[in-house]
């Protein structure tokens, strides 16, 4: 009996081992994955000093380039056109809706000019999807906010925004997710303290918002609006302008960027069209 047994004894010693074994060992979690996202920059077709069908054209290249180089996301800083006819809304619909991964928008001040009114927000809507939207990807949040509702705005439509923005910053925090930013007019060109112009936010509201959020760990808030190729900081905030497809005001060579961010590091690499 026992020669019968023992056969069936060794396998529940060897199987009791293998469990303890698997509940002890605890395999190393990464804390966040990497994430790769392409920032364009004011595409704005019909402002290239060429033709509108030259900056068609470039839009065109960078969606190919950007396809062949197959980022987590594609982020546009707002301004995708220099006059928004319906005509015009569908060629760069168009166009953007052959890139092969998800699409982030936010809206500029020619989409939504100043000053805002409910019809202009309501058309923008209608054509673009909601001008505030959140995206999570590779445990990152991405917030997709309307500068335009912190110049010249109706009040109550800054007050919405702002409560949906601040609340989803705070979720992000509790979720320990890094956070960008993405706007089309940044918070200053050279110095927080600079005065209220053309290219940035009023003083007050930028002071505000760089203050919250510092606050919420932000990490990047990419802008477009200036065409002017800039990275500066506000304590630990990245503020990132890329090149444009259209018009580059400092000389630089038409593109777009990629970020290869891990954790709260990234590279941001110049993606030359030609």
């Amino acid at each position: 009996m026992k020669k019968h047994y023992f056969p069936f004894i060794l396998f529940i010693a060897v199987l009791v081992i293998t469990i303890i074994g698997c509940e002890e060992y605890e395999p190393e979690q990464p804390k966040t994955t990497n994430l790769i996202v392409a920032q364009f920059c004011d595409p704005q077709l019909g402002f290239g000093r060429d033709s509108f069908e030259a900056d068609v054209a470039r839009l065109e290249k960078a969606v190919q380039l950007v396809n062949e180089l197959s980022p987590d996301m594609v982020l546009i800083t707002g301004d995708m056109l220099h006059i928004a006819t319906d005509e015009d809304v569908a060629i760069f619909l168009e166009i953007i809706s052959h890139i092969k991964m998800p699409v982030l928008l936010t809206p500029g001040n020619h989409e939504i000019s100043e000053p805002v009114t409910a019809t202009k927000l309501q058309r923008y809507r209608s054509l673009f999807g909601e001008d505030f939207r959140v995206a999570e990807c590779n445990k990152y949040c991405i917030i997709s906010a309307n500068s335009m509702l912190w110049r010249d705005a109706p009040c109550e439509e800054t007050i919405r925004h702002d409560s949906l923005l601040y609340d989803a910053l705070q979720k992000a925090k509790n979720k320990e997710q890094p956070i960008l930013i993405l706007t089309h007019i940044p918070p200053f060109v050279s110095s927080i303290d600079e005065d209220d112009g053309y290219y940035n936010l009023p003083k007050a509201k930028r002071q505000e918002l760089l203050q919250f959020f510092a606050e919420n760990d932000v990490f990047l808030w990419l802008a477009g609006h200036t065409h002017r190729t800039s990275h500066r900081n506000y304590g630990q905030i990245n503020i990132l302008n890329g090149e444009t497809t259209c018009n580059n005001f400092d000389g630089r060579p038409f593109g777009f960027r990629l970020l290869t961010i891990s954790d709260k590091s990234f590279d941001w690499n110049f993606i030359a069209l030609e």
